[in-house]
């Protein structure tokens, strides 16, 4: 049986004792006296981790391009930020999450990896002071082809990227991970670079990405990668890369296909709770998550 074939029986089953046990379970009465929320979340370890990516981020009056995914407003940014402040969430470096998935460390349970995309100006504009507010840092998977020299003023009307002048004086939020040097395109069939150039292109370029930002983590562009595209990766040594299926990263992940939650201008608090875990998403909607992440075609 196919592994999709047995997450369809697995899928029917678990409908069908759903079914079963609201029609016959009888109903459970609290026994007196335990109060859970009295055990402090402190005390607890972290058994997954939720960890975010954003794109650019724009003020709401300056958003020109409204049906545009990848730009969510500064003010939702804000928000969510003093959502995880107030919910004592503490944020957390690469190297821990890694030492986490390996099954090294401990973290605590309301832990949170904060990460970035491509290289925006906007994210030393705008999110830099934001997350520096309440504590928090963040990693941005750098292209680094796009980081400019000069260090310009900021305008919304234009896609800027980070100049290293920026990277520097950033440091104390922000670290800087790989997001390819110049591999970060589409052919015309919408495949990402990464999966279509020859094999030799692809390691010159993801050693380059390497050589300049001194990390070995990695975020796939678009998503799209193969079992090529990780040995490529453990043969230059990187360590552990993420993609864009939803979902938590737990313990025993496999450490070159890991999930993340993407937050977009839909993103309301009340789905950002599901996000990071302060609220559960519906049985039906997680089952069908899981389903899609799992026929998602490698490229």
């Amino acid at each position: 049986m196919s592994k999709k074939s047995r997450l369809l029986l697995m899928l029917t089953l678990i409908f069908t004792v759903l079914i079963v046990r609201s029609i016959y379970s009888p109903n459970i009465v609290k026994p007196v006296g335990i109060n859970n929320s009295s055990i402090s979340d402190s005390t607890r370890f972290a058994k997954k981790i939720p960890v975010l990516v954003y794109h650019h981020l724009l003020r709401d009056e300056e958003n020109t391009m409204k049906n545009n995914p990848s730009i969510i407003s500064v003010e939702n940014f804000q928000e969510q930020m003093e959502l995880l402040y107030n919910e004592g969430y503490r944020s957390i470096t690469l190297e821990e999450l890694e030492g986490f998935i390996l099954g090294e460390r401990d973290l605590p349970s309301r832990s949170v990896l904060i990460t970035f995309d491509d290289g925006y100006k906007s994210n030393y504009e705008y999110a830099y002071p934001i997350l520096k507010e309440y504590g928090f840092i963040s990693t941005i998977f750098m292209i680094t082809d796009r980081i400019s020299d000069t260090t310009v003023s900021f305008d919304p009307t234009q896609i800027q990227y980070l100049s290293w002048e920026e990277m520097e004086l950033s440091q104390d939020v922000f670290k800087f991970a790989c997001h390819t040097h110049k591999l970060h395109y589409l052919t015309d069939d919408n495949k990402s670079y990464v999966v279509t150039k020859p094999r030799t292109e692809v390691e010159e370029d993801l050693r380059k990405n390497l050589e300049l930002v001194h990390n070995p983590y990695f975020a796939y562009p678009y998503g799209h990668y193969t079992d090529e595209t990780i040995q490529i990766l453990q043969d230059l040594e990187y360590e552990m890369a993420f993609t864009v299926k939803e979902g938590f990263v737990k313990t025993g992940d496999p450490i070159f296909e890991l999930n993340r939650q993407g937050v977009f201008p839909s993103t309301t608090i009340a789905k950002f709770k599901i996000k990071v875990g302060l609220s559960r998403e519906p049985l039906f909607k997680k089952l069908i998550k899981s389903f899609l992440n799992l026929i998602r075609p490698k490229y």
